[in-house]
Parts: C-alpha cells; sequence; structure tokens
C-alpha cells in the first residue's frame, strides 16, 4: 500500500519557500520552483515540480500565502470525494455527507461534532498518502454512528478498513503530528 513512498518524517520543518525546496502533496516530494508573474499567484504540479508563480519572489509571506492556498484548494477537492467514497462505504450505518471544514490544527488529523454534523480534518492531511487519509476520513465518518472508541466503533472501522492499523501506523510514524 505505501511502496513507493519517500518516507521523510518533517517534525515542524521551517520552509523558505524557495526554488529546490522539497515540499509534499499526497505523499511525494515535490521539488519547488518559484517564478515571477503578473497574473495572480498560483501553484501547479508538473511531473516532479512544484511551480510556483507569485508577483514577488522575494516575499516569503507572499509565497507562504500562495501554497496555503492552493493546498486548501486541494484539501478540498481530494477530502470531499474521498469522504463520499466513506459513506457509500458505511452505507449500512446511514451516515450522511456531513459539513466540511478544514483548518490546520497541531495536535490531531481530524475531528466531528455529531450534533451539528460537522467534521473537521487537518489541512496537513494534503500532505500524507491517500490512504491515510482514507484513514481519517471512514475513522471520523463512523464517529457519527459510535461517538466514543467503544467496541461498535472499533468493529465498524476493522470491518469497513481491515487494514486500518496499518495505515495509522504509518501515519504515526512518519507523519507524527
Amino acid at each position: 500500500m505505501f511502496k513507493g513512498q519517500k518516507i521523510t518524517p518533517e517534525h515542524n520543518k521551517v520552509y523558505r519557500y524557495e526554488t529546490g525546496e522539497r515540499h509534499k502533496y499526497l505523499g511525494h516530494f515535490y521539488t519547488l520552483s518559484v517564478m515571477q508573474t503578473t497574473a495572480e499567484p498560483s501553484v501547479r504540479i508538473q511531473g516532479e515540480n512544484m511551480i510556483m508563480e507569485v508577483n514577488d519572489p522575494g516575499n516569503r509571506k507572499q509565497k507562504e500565502l500562495a501554497l496555503d492556498m492552493w493546498y486548501r484548494e486541494q484539501a478540498r477537492e481530494v477530502f470531499v470525494p474521498i469522504l463520499a467514497e466513506a459513506i457509500v462505504k458505511a452505507a449500512k450505518y446511514c451516515l450522511q455527507m456531513p459539513q466540511l471544514r478544514i483548518y490546520r490544527m497541531l495536535d490531531r488529523w481530524g475531528s466531528c461534532s455529531p450534533k451539528s454534523k460537522i467534521l473537521i480534518l487537518n489541512l496537513e492531511l494534503i500532505k500524507v498518502p491517500v490512504p491515510c487519509i482514507e484513514y481519517i476520513a471512514l475513522h471520523e465518518m463512523i464517529h457519527f454512528k459510535y461517538p466514543s472508541h467503544d467496541f461498535g466503533f472499533n468493529s465498524a472501522l476493522g470491518n469497513l478498513m481491515p487494514d486500518w492499523k496499518q495505515r495509522e501506523d504509518f501515519l504515526n510514524t512518519y507523519y507524527p503530528i
């Protein structure tokens, strides 16, 4: 499942957002290439490169904001279909699509509020491999049926994703929060 992953932990890495830096997206490293533009700032993946176009390549804050905005856009595009897939997978539990919020959280990958039907996913998930995102999404969705980590919760998670522990261990080992 995780073959080919370059598994190097990024413990509180400080970025300068300069050409040559390596940034993660969906579990893969991409080499940043910063270019000047007169258009709106943008980021895109091209092969093994992450191309960033900004008005002032010397402005660290502008580059940080451009990448943050891009990660947020990508997170919504990636997370929503994964949540929809989790709902289908857990059809027997009659789950519905919650209101999704994406925040940068320091101490958890996700959380949910069953009463208000809100699910929060950590923006940093966009940097981890898709199987780990699938695990967190399903884990949080099951909490809408089983709010605590009780027998029902563990049974549902094990039935719907038999390899959940492998995914959790990989996430905790290589992407610790």
